[in-house]
């Protein structure tokens, strides 16, 4: 959508965009560079229009259309390096960003070229709103990321995508990104933005603007989509728009979707405690198990936590053996990760594997409860630092995260209590 404030300048790095073309869609191909234009005139008015190549390579056929379309034509001598024209595109957008000329508010940066990505990082660091343009396949997946927008030249042009390809860029890049302009993609970008925002209607414009930021590379074009309006009609089952008194449009999840998203954040929930080297499977029986390495250690304070975590086993196996020793083993991670422990530090345990050192509860816990609510808690803070605000971390999902399941409103108080008490210190343990 065009905004009548926005100042843009491009910079084309022809040689990436006319070879990575080539590469993907054959040697005949001819690049429409009217499309690339039209999409950065879409952004705001285009103030600068500039194409960096070694032009003694290209004939005048190439040069002329380009110079038709208002594009200056920077020549960049290739006898000085392959990188030259790279150099020459990152001083000039940065002089033209210090020096205020024609003061840029956006930078469309037409390359998959993965050098770039620092560029695009000083780029927003001052400010200025980069949209990328490149071949899929053949652009960085780092420079897609960097990006504010990523745009790819196919879905621009129209063009039907070939299978892809398993060649990957430059020496020393990251892996390519081959877009599969999977509808279920987009439903699922859909989703996760919208379950951030649920209970709430959002405009449609912000909804665009949050999916952009979880994936640069979204177009609604990509599948076939005209705009944005239409992508919203197709998702119906996933959302709900309605038009506000300034005839805006607004979006909210479906009711379908809020049914779910319990399930939805608990897969979440636990593959945040997964990258944290904590697994779950969220089970019934675990305050029981906590319990338990209570009520054993009591009884046995001299106990290493691998003694302590075997001793707890071979209870459940003799008494209900139904509780599956994984369940035992993932707790014993659960209370270590979440400092529940003190391990003996004394000379003597020096050269003693830490889980072969004997062990006692943290200060605090002086009843059962005590040690199930202090990991219950920390479990919880782990997943307040990742998602950054208490009113993110939902109630019915963090009961089945914590006790398997949601039973009875007494719970979900409970519950309820144990994330209001997280604000307080978001970060009191490290």
């Amino acid at each position: 959508m065009n905004d009548n404030n926005a100042q843009v300048a491009v910079f084309i790095d022809y040689d990436n965009i006319e070879i990575s073309a080539s590469e993907k869609f054959g040697k005949d191909t001819e690049v429409e560079w009217s499309v690339v234009l039209d999409a950065a005139a879409q952004i705001g008015r285009v103030v600068v229009r500039r194409a960096y190549a070694d032009w003694s390579s290209y004939g005048a056929d190439r040069q002329r259309e380009l110079l038709g379309s208002g594009v200056e034509l920077v020549h960049v001598s290739s006898k000085r390096g392959k990188n030259a024209a790279d150099i020459r595109i990152v001083i000039d957008a940065l002089e033209f960003i210090h020096s205020g000329s024609g003061n840029i508010t956006h930078i469309m940066l037409v390359s998959g070229d993965g050098d770039f990505t620092e560029l695009v990082h000083r780029l927003r660091g001052q400010g200025i709103k980069v949209i990328g343009v490149g071949v899929g396949g053949t652009s960085a997946e780092y420079l897609i990321n960097a990006c504010d927008e990523f745009r790819f030249y196919e879905s621009l042009a129209g063009l039907e995508t070939p299978a892809p390809n398993k060649k990957n860029g430059k020496a020393g890049e990251s892996a390519t990104a081959t877009p599969s302009f999977e509808i279920s993609e987009a439903r699922q970008l859909l989703r996760r933005a919208l379950q951030s925002r649920a209970g709430e209607w959002v405009l449609a414009a912000e909804l665009k603007n949050a999916m952009l930021r979880l994936d640069p590379s979204f177009s609604e074009r990509n599948y076939g989509f005209p705009n944005f309006k239409e992508f919203l009609a197709s998702a119906q089952d996933i959302a709900e728009t309605q038009i506000n008194k300034n005839e805006q449009i607004e979006v909210g999840l479906s009711s379908a979707e809020v049914a779910q998203i319990p399930d939805a954040l608990l897969d979440e929930y636990l593959k945040i405690l997964s990258q944290q080297k904590i697994r779950m499977n969220p089970n019934e029986y675990r305050p029981q198990i906590i319990f338990q390495f209570f009520d054993i250690w009591k009884n046995n304070p001299d106990l290493s936590l691998t003694a302590l975590k075997e001793q707890v086993h071979a209870y459940f196996q003799e008494t209900a053996p139904h509780v599956k020793w994984q369940y035992v083993h993932e707790v014993a991670h659960q209370l270590f990760h979440t400092y529940c422990f003190d391990f003996d530090q004394s000379e003597e345990q020096s050269d003693v594997r830490l889980w072969d050192r004997r062990v006692k509860f943290a200060a605090g816990v002086e009843r059962k409860p005590d040690l199930l609510d202090k990991c219950d808690k920390g479990l919880l803070q782990k997943l307040l630092r990742s998602l950054g605000s208490t009113k993110k971390i939902n109630k019915e999902a963090a009961a089945r995260l914590l006790y398997g399941s949601v039973r009875g409103q007494a719970m979900l108080d409970h519950v309820s209590e144990l994330i209001d008490g997280l604000k307080a210190a978001p970060r009191s343990e490290s």
